[in-house]
């Protein structure tokens, strides 16, 4: 009887278990062990609908490597200074400020959670609701492909009145319960200081891989549309990073 009983217990808590408990759960094993090395590389394009402004492209790479109690980020000088002098130009020539940009919105945050991306995703997850799961291949793979929808912290300004907060993900999930992918849609509306309006809509594609235990982001290519605030912006930037052995 006793032995049962706890059958019974085991089968109730398989049925309960979803690929969101799964997701959670795998991630949380990828804490991050050894030393990390790899380059990372940064791609940024913006357009302006309106023709304002001319079109923004930028590129550029840097070496990374994380310990577990450090991350180290090494920019090439050349890199440096080519985006200091495009920034302030001599002779009045046309400011561009897409290298610095880069360089700048690549911060030492955006590196650590690509070259260790389960602690970001397990926030994500926060409130998450499963609405679908079923059986697909992942390059030759068996995974279930979940349909979550995401819940966005709303911006602390008072100023700032969230009218439409959607996000959409969809998670490839292999057998050990680790993501081999995900893809994000994202739409934003609101209202700013009452009279300005924000709109957004974009779109983030995820490979993922394991590495030294951690969750490595091989490429996040993310692109969309905002309008609003006096200006109306296409954009695509993608990040990368490739380990080394």
């Amino acid at each position: 009887m006793r032995y049962a009983a706890l059958l019974a217990l085991l089968l109730a808590n398989a049925a309960w278990a979803n690929g969101l408990d799964d997701l959670r759960a795998g991630l949380v094993t990828l804490q991050g062990q050894g030393t990390l090395r790899g380059t990372f590389e940064a791609k940024q394009s913006e357009r302006d609908l309106d023709g304002k402004k001319p079109p923004q492209d930028a590129h550029a790479s840097a070496q990374v490597e994380e310990e577990p109690g450090t991350l180290q980020i090494r920019w090439d000088r050349a890199t440096l200074k080519r985006a200091a002098d495009e920034a302030s130009p001599p002779n009045g020539a046309r400011r561009n400020e897409a290298l610095s940009t880069l360089v700048g919105t690549s911060s030492a945050l955006r590196i650590a959670n690509l070259v260790n991306y389960a602690p970001a995703f397990v926030r994500a997850l926060d409130g998450a609701q499963l609405k679908s799961e079923r059986a697909d291949t992942y390059q030759g793979k068996p995974v279930r492909v979940l349909e979550l929808a995401l819940v966005e912290r709303g911006p602390d300004e008072e100023q700032i009145k969230m009218k439409e907060s959607t996000h959409i993900a969809q998670v490839w999930l292999g057998a050990d319960n680790v993501p081999l992918a995900a893809s994000i849609t994202h739409r934003r509306r609101a209202k700013v200081m009452v009279f300005l309006s924000f709109e957004q809509q974009a779109r983030e594609d995820f490979v993922f891989s394991v590495v030294a235990n951690r969750l490595v982001v091989l490429k996040r290519d993310e692109q969309g549309t905002a309008k609003g605030l006096g200006s109306s912006t296409q954009y695509h930037n993608t990040y990368s990073f490739a380990p080394k052995a």
